[in-house]
């Protein structure tokens, strides 16, 4: 009979130390997927709230074109009675924005605001003179921009047509016709990003002043490190209309000579108009203050006529002698720094109602001002923006560059890019105290206002 082996029993306390071990095990397990998952949900909340800080700064971004939008149908005759504190730090739920405005190096000039699109040099009307009066210009540069936008395809001393572009590694054709934008120049021979955007760290916008008037070599070197992307623009043109809706009498056209008495007549009184339109010979005007000085006519009853009169040429491209910079001023033919300074100088004592007239020009420069009333203007139609808005809780920005048209009845915004990828443009300490929870304590806002306007 055979028999069986006894079976095998494991002592008890060996049995207990094997539980043991598996429940260890399942622990250590159950605790790591749980770590897992904790970290996966951290990252997804962190994410999440990244994600609502984004929606929230482009929402507030939006509603910072739409408060433009608004600003210039309810001021679209002029601006420069708004100050500062409507476009600094102006609240919007949780979160705020800003209008930047470039640093052009005059402490007068507003930091915060739109800019007048007319206070920069049109390329697609500047001549090769012009062109060669912007900082880091060169003669290379200036014909090649005057042969890219012109209709012909004969090759200028110096400048580029499509023998240049086509034998390029990546060939295209020079375009022979309007610039449509101004980063279109980096499409120029010899235009380079350092030209238009400069060669170094950008200055933080949204403070005064950084650089000073006196130097050229100086600003020369402000210039090439900023670029002279902001003295540049497509978009300067003027309805030619008077405000009214009226068409406006010419000065170069002698025919119209008793139109331009009526106009005299109704706006100085049948005496004085009488009186300034006989003063006037039977030839053709020059311009503006060609009137001006033949009429004898003061600085306020020339305001009074200048939107009902025209002296020819194009509308488009003229520069606004109210707000453009001291750069583009000295592009103007026929007059050197010494006229400069004395407008930069004269139009910062204006009045409110003098700040959209060309008249106190006549006064600045005497008869040397003859001549300008084709290419000057005192408003603007078109106006940019740099708009920076920031979440609540610093987490996330939003930058956008817009440029609107408030020519028409009603304004429209006619070019937007987003600029978020340059960085933030102000001082850094202000986006770190809003992810630290302290709000805009940093924030010392435009003259001593602890915050901006509302919206």
């Amino acid at each position: 009979m055979t028999t069986l082996p006894a079976q095998r029993r494991w002592p008890p306390n060996q049995r207990r130390g094997s539980v043991l071990i598996v429940a260890i095990v399942l622990v250590f397990t159950l605790a790591s997927v749980t770590l897992a998952l904790c970290r996966s949900m951290r990252v997804e909340i962190i994410a999440s709230a990244n994600h609502a800080a984004i929606l929230q700064a482009s929402a507030i971004e939006r509603g910072a074109e739409q408060y433009l939008l608004a600003v210039l149908t309810e001021e679209s005759s002029d601006l420069s009675g708004l100050t500062e504190d409507y476009f600094a730090a102006v609240p919007v739920g949780e979160g705020y924005f800003w209008i930047l405005r470039p640093d052009y190096g005059d402490s007068f000039m507003p930091v915060f605001g739109m800019i007048d699109e007319s206070a920069k040099l049109n390329i697609n009307t500047a001549t090769y003179d012009q062109l060669m009066m912007l900082p880091c210009m060169t003669d290379d540069v200036a014909t090649a921009i005057v042969d890219w936008r012109d209709e012909d395809s004969d090759l200028t001393q110096g400048g580029a047509e499509n023998e240049y572009y086509l034998s390029l590694a990546d060939p295209y054709y020079c375009k022979n016709a309007s610039f449509e934008s101004v980063e279109e120049l980096l499409l120029v021979r010899g235009t380079l990003w350092e030209l238009l955007y400069g060669e170094g760290q950008p200055l933080p916008m949204g403070s005064a002043s950084l650089f000073s008037m006196s130097g050229s070599s100086m600003l020369d070197d402000v210039w090439l490190r900023r670029g002279i992307y902001d003295l540049l623009t497509i978009y300067s043109n003027e309805p030619s209309t008077s405000s009214s809706g009226g068409q406006k009498i010419s000065l170069t056209d002698p025919n119209q000579r008793s139109q331009l008495r009526d106009l005299l007549r109704t706006q100085l009184g049948s005496s004085r108009g009488d009186q300034a339109a006989n003063a006037l010979g039977s030839g053709p005007l020059r311009d503006i203050f060609d009137l001006y000085f033949q009429a004898q006519l003061t600085a306020d009853e020339l305001a009074l006529i200048t939107d009902g009169v025209t002296s020819g040429g194009s509308a488009r491209g003229r520069i606004n002698v109210n707000t453009a910079p001291r750069e583009v001023l000295l592009t103007l033919d026929g007059l050197d720094t010494a006229d400069v300074d004395k407008l930069v100088s004269q139009r910062r004592s204006l009045t409110t109602t003098q700040s959209t007239s060309i008249a106190w020009v006549a006064d600045a420069l005497g008869q040397k001002a003859v001549g300008l009333g084709n290419r000057i203007t005192g408003r603007g139609y078109q106006y940019s923006a740099y708009v920076l808005a920031a979440s609540g809780n610093g987490r996330a920005f939003k930058q956008v560059r817009v440029v609107i048209d408030a020519s028409g009845t009603t304004p429209q915004i006619v070019y937007r890019r987003d600029i978020t990828d340059r960085g933030w443009l102000m001082e850094p300490e202000i986006l770190a105290s809003l992810r630290a929870g302290e709000g805009l304590s940093i924030w010392s806002g435009v003259s001593g206002s602890a915050l901006g306007g509302s919206l």
